[in-house]
């Protein structure tokens, strides 16, 4: 809304706000990709070691949020709404940072934390990470007896592995690139404001979450079974059949002899036709034996 109509309309308590949700959602992601990393990192180089309980996982993701909102603070607070005329019928409201003085060395040193923060803290430690992984898993040696169609499956399986980890760094690292230095470019004062180039940097460093997914599904096989089991979920499950009583009367299986005189012969189940049955076709059911004649 911002970007089309070139003002803000949300007022001033959504100016703090906005500024927040935007640094603590980048803050989050980054923050969560790091712990994922970190999470494997123990489960493939610690493989004895337990994993992490349910009460631990609660724990981690509080810390995250925590430190996602601590670092993100400083950015909504020195926000401020800015109300001028624009013409003599038009009047334009803007949320631009106010920073205290000095304001040009507070906003420079505040995005460069937010940069080693945001960026190459995170990307530091999941590269270091993930190369560490790659290469347990490219020198582990196969233990046991196995056959050569077996050592080739664990190698294509190590092999995309391997190709997955580097993917999601490259990617993280490609997407959130050119914004962090835009932004960086910006407070330094060495470009000037361009509402467009911010706009697809912003979009391209969001596109970053898109993407894992599909990594995932396509290198990954047991993703693709969760994924597969999540979706069998969602279909309607099959109608379950009504309990009916069983029958008093007997059933009975019918089978038909050659034809006799020009008409077909009923028969019981394995063809046997009690002695009273007359031969005229006729069936009686009166006269059969029940262990004969029950199905």
């Amino acid at each position: 809304v911002r970007f089309v109509n070139s003002t803000w309309v949300f007022g001033k308590g959504m100016c703090h706000v906005s500024r927040f949700a935007q640094y603590c959602s980048l803050h989050v992601s980054a923050l969560t990709l790091t712990a994922i990393a970190v999470d494997r990192h123990q489960v493939i180089m610690h493989p004895l070691k337990p994993r992490i309980s349910m009460t631990k996982g609660v724990i981690y993701i509080a810390v995250i949020w925590t430190m996602a909102t601590f670092f993100s603070l400083p950015h909504a607070i020195c926000q401020k709404l800015f109300t001028f005329k624009y013409s003599e019928d038009t009047v334009r409201s803007l949320c631009l940072p106010d920073f205290p003085e000095p304001a040009d060395l507070f906003w420079k040193y505040l995005d460069l934390a937010t940069f080693i923060l945001l960026y190459i803290l995170p990307l530091l430690i999941i590269s270091v990470a993930y190369a560490r992984v790659a290469k347990k898993l490219w020198l582990c040696n196969t233990i046991g007896d196995v056959t050569t169609e077996q050592y080739l499956a664990l190698r294509r399986k190590k092999k995309k592995t391997i190709k997955m980890l580097m993917l999601v760094v490259v990617l993280f690292a490609l997407c959130w690139f050119p914004l962090n230095c835009y932004v960086l470019l910006l407070s330094s004062k060495v470009i000037r404001t361009n509402n467009a180039l911010y706009f697809a940097f912003h979009w391209f460093a969001m596109s970053s979450t898109c993407y894992n997914p599909f990594i995932y599904c396509w290198l990954n096989e047991n993703f693709r079974v969760e994924l597969k089991a999540l979706l069998s979920m969602c279909q309607r499950p099959p109608k379950a059949q009504e309990d009916r009583p069983p029958s008093p009367v007997p059933s009975f299986k019918v089978a038909w002899t050659e034809k006799s005189n020009g008409r077909k012969a009923p028969l019981l189940a394995n063809n046997l036709v009690p002695s009273s049955q007359p031969q005229s076709g006729k069936t009686d059911l009166s006269s059969v034996e029940p262990t004969v004649a029950m199905s």
